[in-house]
């Protein structure tokens, strides 16, 4: 059978609407793709009988879903002590700060108080921030309609649901087209107004580790020096390669593969069928537009020469429903698209510093072949990477790439570059290998070998690393569908069959 034969197959089984009624305890730590309700059972203690009687509560009222949890008052509140934010989202998020700031000084005090914190990957990408957000409100959402609905016990602690934006705050600066589109959503400020992993209240917390919860979402590994407590992850959400340390523990998982476009499908959908079993919409227009984004973003909104590449059915299905309900034209489509590219790829180098491309959009994978343990670091362009080899400052670059190998012992670091010539897109790719714990020779010939990159050479820039000489191998990426995920699975695979 062909491939996209099976993948069809695998497609039709993906995304399908299951109800809390036919939950088994048995399957919470169990299935990898766990339905939306099992993350509201592990981080909330939501049972059966709290779904039905949060269900037909809601049908009696026959209200607006944030009516529902008295969102109105609530953000009112907040509006009146920051009359500069511009809608719900941004109270929510506000309140997260103020939340965090006024019980983290007295964490290890009596007060019956507990955090979830959602933390992104730390690339900080679109999808990974927009997602943090989405799904802590998500939670938030639950909790109020148990808290309002049903009462919250005596012994219930007060629980805070906190986005985290993986990266310290100094380096959101960094991210030029998502702060774009978080203030096109009405987030202004958003390096004041979100939370970073480098945020004082944030690390009084996670000194205690009764306080608080972990959910990742866009990612299912340990970090490297990662400030939470690994064994505080209680939910994943991510479409990468689930990692082996994960599968075992008590963490409910919703972990798809990688041809899902992006995270926040998964998030999407976790929304829709919660909506359906209640019969009441949970998203509004505020939620929607960062929802709307990022999958338009990582799509590159949905051209069909990258069906089964890029994205899948299931992803364009859920977009096109939001469309539909939301009245959000066609041509928003290719306008939002133009806009992002154009963000993308007209970087002012000499403003921006050419070695700060190293910073912008990276992954660091982590192999252990047969006791040899080593890191390769990825790192995404928005620029061909040839012709940052030639630039006039590409020494500074080159600099802070060797530097960077030698604090953290990477044994390659991989650039891959994604620019367009004449409104086409292309992607090029760049290889430096550091040290002797690859076999360059052999992972080059099987990269060539490899049909679904389909690289094409283009010889190598010859760079100095402290006085010693080095090449940095050149290719042509000729299916401009295959992205760094992609490339992250074959790595997998390759090291693995070692």
């Amino acid at each position: 059978m062909s491939r996209n034969n099976n993948l069809n197959e695998e497609e039709e089984i993906l995304f399908f609407y299951e109800d809390p009624k036919s939950f088994d305890e048995k399957n919470l730590y169990e299935v990898n793709r766990a339905p939306w309700f099992y993350h509201l059972v592990n981080v909330l203690g939501l049972t059966k009988d709290n779904f039905m009687e949060i269900k037909h509560m809601v049908e009696d009222k026959k209200n607006n879903i944030l009516n529902l949890i008295n969102y109105k008052s609530y953000t009112d509140n907040y509006l009146k002590k920051n009359d500069t934010m511009k809608n719900m989202l941004c109270a929510y998020l506000y309140s997260c700060k103020t939340s965090l700031y006024e019980y983290s000084k007295n964490i290890n005090s009596e007060q019956n108080i507990h955090f979830v914190f959602t933390f992104g990957n730390i690339t900080a990408d679109l999808d990974s921030v927009c997602s943090s957000i989405i799904y802590s409100f998500f939670l938030f959402i639950w909790y109020s309609l148990k808290t309002n609905l049903i009462g919250k016990k005596k012994d219930d602690p007060l629980m805070f649901f906190i986005p985290v934006i993986n990266i310290k705050k100094n380096d959101m600066k960094l991210k030029i087209l998502i702060i774009w589109w978080l203030e096109k959503c009405g987030i202004e400020n958003p390096e004041e107004l979100l939370i970073f992993n480098d945020d004082l209240n944030l690390l009084e917390v996670l000194k205690n580790d009764t306080k608080y919860d972990t959910c990742l979402v866009d990612f299912n590994k340990s970090e490297n020096n990662c400030v939470y407590n690994i064994n505080n992850i209680k939910s994943i959400i991510d479409h990468h390669i689930l990692n082996e340390e994960m599968k075992n523990k008590k963490i409910t998982k919703s972990v798809f593969p990688i041809y899902v476009c992006s995270c926040m499908v998964i998030i999407a959908y976790f929304y829709k069928y919660s909506s359906e079993f209640l019969g009441i919409s949970l998203l509004n227009r505020d939620i929607m537009w960062l929802i709307y984004g990022t999958m338009l973003k990582d799509s590159n909104n949905f051209p069909k020469d990258d069906f089964r590449k890029r994205w899948i059915q299931s992803d364009l299905n859920i977009y096109l429903s939001m469309k539909k309900y939301f009245r959000i034209p066609d041509i928003m489509d290719i306008y939002i698209t133009q806009k992002f590219n154009n963000i993308r790829f007209s970087i002012d180098l000499k403003k921006f510093g050419i070695e700060n491309l190293l910073f912008v959009d990276y992954k660091d994978y982590n192999y252990d072949i047969q006791g040899k343990k080593f890191t390769i670091r990825i790192c995404s362009l928005d620029f061909s990477v040839e012709s940052i080899l030639s630039h006039e400052n590409v020494d500074t670059l080159v600099n802070k790439m060797c530097e960077l190998c030698e604090e953290n012992k990477f044994a390659a670091f991989i650039l891959m570059g994604s620019y367009m010539i004449n409104y086409v897109f292309h992607k090029d790719i760049g290889l430096l290998f550091f040290n002797e714990d690859i076999t360059k020779d052999k992972l080059l010939t099987a990269l060539i070998a490899n049909q679904d990159i389909n690289l094409c050479e283009k010889g190598f820039k010859k760079i100095t690393c402290k006085n010693e000489s080095r090449n940095i191998d050149l290719f042509q990426i000729n299916n401009t569908s295959y992205s760094r995920k992609r490339l992250e699975c074959f790595l997998s695979y390759y090291f693995n069959s070692l």
